[in-house]
């Protein structure tokens, strides 16, 4: 996989993890209309995922941006141990 395809794959998953995000958050409310103790850490969970992986996404991008790496480069698990 290149740079650039994790990257898009990462673009994805950011996607669709905020559309999920949106849905739990209605749901977990529900008709009361607010969240109650467990609710709220599994609102957290799903917020610590999509941060996790807009902070690898930002990563990708800013070794691409500044030329560290091309896009089209096969990935260097010494560069993006995370992969």
């Amino acid at each position: 996989m290149t740079y650039q395809q994790y990257y898009n794959k990462l673009i994805k998953e950011i996607t669709d993890g905020q559309k999920h995000i949106t849905d739990q958050n209605k749901q977990l409310k529900g008709d009361k209309g607010y969240f109650n103790k467990e609710d709220m850490y599994a609102y957290m969970h799903l917020r610590t995922e999509l941060n996790a992986l807009l902070a690898k996404s930002e990563k990708v991008a800013k070794l691409i941006t500044a030329g560290d790496v091309n896009a089209n480069d096969e990935i260097d698990a010494s560069v993006l141990p995370d992969v």
